[in-house]
């Protein structure tokens, strides 16, 4: 058993800016990244055995940033583990698992989640086809591996996302030739609202003005109110057809255009990933701008679970200085609650002033986001582009026509799951349940809000069977062998 003050599941921005602050107070912090290195998604690292310089330009601004995040996380004392699994949570316990060996236990007096988000998987005809990808998995190849995933790659999504990364893309030498945005062009009134949320904000405001020379720069083709209707080709996507759409972006008949390439890139957002906080029997709420199931947290990122606090697009997707503002905020309400009278890394008054100035940075950055959301909000037309023999389960092949069956016997995620399958794959519904609730409530009238998830259980990740059912595991909280009979 390992006791710490401060356990820190994930090891994004948000997980990084939460245990440098816990750290630096004197706790004892310890971060569990499932990766082999930290910075999360958007400060990925190259993989073990790289180098790369310090400041090398050609790695792109993202990851030097992250390097001085992580060099600040390594620096403050924090028990670093990579190759960290979560595999349950009990309370103040963390099951875990490193490099796959046999799982241990961890006590913790406070634990932040920083669990981070997952693309938002958006099923139409042809979405399983080779060559299609999401923007996390191109983000991967392309960013840190420099691979190129396709010769004539189209773009398909919607918000800031859909301005940065084909322009990410084109800079490094991927041939982008079409950007089809699903929300509106923006209007002269858009651009003034985003002018006056200036402040905090005017190295976003540089950044999205260099995005967007980029992507004139390299001639590619801007489409807005577009969707994709659906991709064709034999062995992998050789077409990809989309259509205009209404203001909830369901298409429009008759507007369907065709384009010739190898590679279609989907970004139509990101979804929390809110296993472990479920586990924690946490509240939840839905707010599909923010990615759609997002944790109920207070001003000081505090969860409805004692002892628990959710940081990062993990409780919302909300972009990573939020992330980090949060992580902060998060470690600061944590030191306070364990050491009411201040520690000798920091007193109650740098507490309560630094929780007001991170407080500060959010309520800038979420005044940007309010005057980019007629352009960026999300259309639930987007889960209704599947057909009857559409696959929703890639995990498992179940079809919507096998989802529309099996809901006339139940319409809810553990029946529709005992029943097909569906989520019983790797992704553990990842990918899938977003559709399902929403095909529920187009065809139960049921609000999405009232639509339970499926029962969150364990193992939160995959895990060899080796490392949990063994005879030296023993577990107060989770489980405890019995002895085999005696014959």
């Amino acid at each position: 058993m390992t006791d710490v003050d401060v356990a820190v599941i994930g090891g994004g921005p948000g997980g990084l800016a939460a245990a440098i602050v816990a750290s630096n107070a004197g706790l004892r912090v310890a971060i569990l990244e499932e990766r082999a290195t930290l910075g999360g998604q958007i400060y990925k690292r190259m993989g073990k055995g790289f180098h790369v310089d310090a400041q090398d330009a050609r790695m792109g601004s993202d990851y030097n940033k992250g390097a001085k995040l992580i060099a600040a996380a390594e620096s403050s004392g924090a028990n670093i583990m990579t190759d960290c699994t979560v595999i349950s949570v009990d309370s103040h316990t963390i099951m875990y698992s490193l490099a796959g060996e046999h799982v241990k236990e961890m006590s913790a007096a406070k634990v932040i989640v920083s669990a981070g988000a997952a693309d938002r998987a958006v099923s139409f005809p042809g979405w399983t086809l080779p060559g299609v990808i999401t923007a996390g998995g191109a983000q991967s190849l392309a960013k840190s591996q420099r691979i190129s995933f396709g010769s004539r790659v189209v773009f398909a999504g919607s918000g800031p996302l859909a301005l940065a990364f084909p322009a990410q893309l084109a800079h490094l030498g991927i041939n982008v030739i079409s950007l089809l945005e699903a929300g509106p062009a923006p209007r002269a009134g858009d651009l003034w609202k985003v002018a006056k949320a200036y402040r905090g904000n005017l190295h976003l405001l540089r950044d999205a003005a260099k995005y967007r020379a980029q992507i004139f720069k390299h001639r590619i083709d801007v489409n807005y109110r577009r969707i994709v209707v659906r991709a064709e080709g034999h062995e992998r996507v050789e077409r990809v057809i989309h259509a205009a759409v209404d203001s909830d972006w369901n298409p429009i008949p008759g507007t369907e255009k065709s384009i010739e390439a190898d590679a279609l890139c989907l970004g139509y957002g990101f979804v929390p990933s809110i296993e472990t906080l479920r586990l924690f029997g946490c509240e939840f709420t839905v707010n599909e701008d923010l990615g759609g199931p997002c944790v109920v947290i207070d001003e000081e990122c505090r969860t409805t679970a004692p002892d628990v606090w959710a940081v990062g697009d993990g409780a919302g997707v909300e972009g990573v200085y939020v992330a980090m503002s949060q992580g902060r905020i998060a470690a600061l309400s944590a030191i306070h609650e364990l050491r009411p009278n201040g520690t000798e890394g920091i007193t109650v008054r740098e507490i309560n002033e630094g929780i007001a100035r991170e407080r500060k940075k959010i309520t800038q950055k979420r005044a940007l986001v309010g005057a980019t959301k007629r352009m960026y909000k999300f259309g639930e037309g987007a889960y209704r582009l599947a057909t009857p023999d559409t696959i929703i389960c890639r995990c498992e092949s179940v079809t919507l026509d096998n989802i529309d069956l099996a809901m006339q016997f139940g319409a809810d995620t553990n029946s529709i799951k005992a029943m097909t399958r569906a989520g019983m794959g790797l992704c553990q519904g990842r990918n899938c349940q977003r559709q399902i609730v929403h095909r529920i409530h187009e065809n139960a009238g049921i609000p999405v809000d009232q639509i339970a998830l499926s029962t969150p259980r364990f193992p939160l990740r995959p895990v060899t069977l080796g490392s949990v059912a063994d005879a030296s595991v023993e577990s107060d909280k989770f489980f405890t062998p019995v002895e085999e009979a005696q014959s």
